[in-house]
């Protein structure tokens, strides 16, 4: 198991590490070429979108892979079920996008239009489900190959898009496309390479069970996407697109380290899932390590940006970019928070109490709303980057104190920061 888990890591690492340099460098050289106004407007319409995406998404992952890990022979049902439900889902929200977006500018039909063309990949969503049963299995490296291929073909069409001179609307119809591309593969490698496995179904008890055990979970991955998502489109309703362009360079700078923890998390839930049961003692002292490295990970990342943050937003942004270095150092540290955050995750589906989960949500995205709406009048896109950043580390290390289940992992989080657990974990 553990030689299949570095296997996994290694496939996902490398994924990301591709997404992540050839997604900064077509990034930049869109954010250069659009300049902040353009730049902003895309930013907004994704950040506007992403709002109902994340009913779209039906965040119940984290139960379907415990699901097909604890009860394989219900994977058919399992599958089939999640299927389903998301692609319902995604329907749902491409309904109600388009009349909130027509409402939220006032008719624009040219951003009717582009939101229409970046919702439109919500849909493909739904192929999620082929994901997951990888991930249950341990099996990253097709996943791996569907996104990357899509990567790297679509990333060529943003080239020839920007030689070409091409408007904004056709780098969203890129994104969406992209979207389209990779479930497609993921669909043919499936049915190439699993045509043995159980055909997918629906089923109503299968799907009460996910929602029950899940619904958390759905409304809290929603409201996390709300609270990420949110200030783009309040600084974009209160300032202009061009604040949004310069704020979207800060944030996608600042978020462009996290898929490291998100790859350890990802690969390392299946064996804690399995750890729990065998030795729980031994669970708990690789939990305590996993916090750690979190920690130290986002410590590590936010040290190196107050220090160079400056130089690589002019570098690679421009000129007109440089605002968004002070933004930047801010947001930067909301990454300590979000990674011991989903290194928490595993622990409280493990426990099934994904309710505190949505109780914190429930506090942090209202908190960040109202932060927001005070902040961004009087101080601009730092003014958000303040609200983020206080919201989001209230939500993740001091409220949850007041539930007394939650107490004990909240105290294995803060004592996660002494270095020497980092290597030795509790043992």
């Amino acid at each position: 198991m553990r030689a299949r888990l570095l296997a996994n890591l290694n496939w996902l690492f490398g994924d990301r590490v591709l997404r992540l340099v050839g997604g900064l460098v077509i990034g930049i050289w869109i954010a250069r070429y659009l300049g902040p106004e353009q730049f902003g407007v895309l930013n907004y319409a994704l950040a506007f979108v992403a709002l109902f995406g994340a009913v779209a998404k039906l965040g119940i992952d984290q139960i379907v892979i415990r699901d097909l890990t604890n009860s394989p022979e219900q994977q058919g049902a399992i599958l089939g079920t999640t299927f389903a439900l998301k692609l319902g889902a995604a329907l749902i929200a491409l309904i109600l996008v388009l009349p909130a977006a027509w409402l939220a500018q006032d008719g624009n039909w040219s951003f009717m239009v582009l939101i229409a063309v970046v919702a439109a990949g919500m849909v493909f969503n739904a192929l999620d489900a082929y994901d997951l049963y990888y991930q249950a299995h341990v099996l990253s490296r097709y996943a791996v190959f569907a996104r990357s291929l899509s990567f790297i073909l679509f990333s060529a069409v943003r080239v020839i898009l920007i030689l070409k001179g091409y408007p904004l609307l056709y780098f969203a119809a890129a994104a969406t496309l992209e979207i389209a591309f990779s479930g497609g593969v993921l669909v043919w490698l499936y049915r190439r390479k699993q045509a043995s496995e159980p055909k997918w179904y629906f089923n109503r008890e299968t799907m009460m069970s996910l929602l029950k055990d899940g619904w958390p979970l759905i409304v809290s991955s929603a409201l996390i996407v709300i609270h990420t998502r949110i200030d783009q489109v309040m600084i974009g309703q209160m300032l202009g697109q061009a604040e949004v362009g310069i704020y979207s360079a800060a944030i996608r700078l600042s978020e462009s380290w996290l898929f490291i923890p998100l790859i350890i998390v990802q690969t390392v839930t299946p064996y804690l899932m399995k750890l729990r049961e065998s030795n729980p003692q031994y669970y708990q002292a690789r939990l305590l390590q996993l916090y750690s490295l979190m920690f130290w990970l986002g410590t590590l990342a936010a040290g190196a940006t107050i220090v160079f943050g400056e130089f690589f937003v002019v570098l690679l942004f421009g000129e007109q970019y440089r605002a968004a270095y002070l933004p930047l150092v801010l947001t930067i540290w909301t990454g300590i928070f979000i990674s011991q955050a989903v290194a928490r995750g595993v622990w409280m589906v493990g426990e099934n109490m994904q309710g505190f989960r949505l109780a914190n949500n429930l506090v942090a995205v209202p908190m960040n709303i109202a932060l927001n709406w005070v902040l961004i009048p009087t101080y601009g896109i730092i003014g958000a980057s303040i609200a983020s950043l206080a919201s989001i580390g209230f939500s993740t290390w001091l409220f949850p104190f007041l539930f007394k289940p939650m107490r004990e992992s909240n105290k294995q989080m803060l004592l996660s920061i002494n270095p020497k657990y980092l290597l030795s974990g509790a043992r």
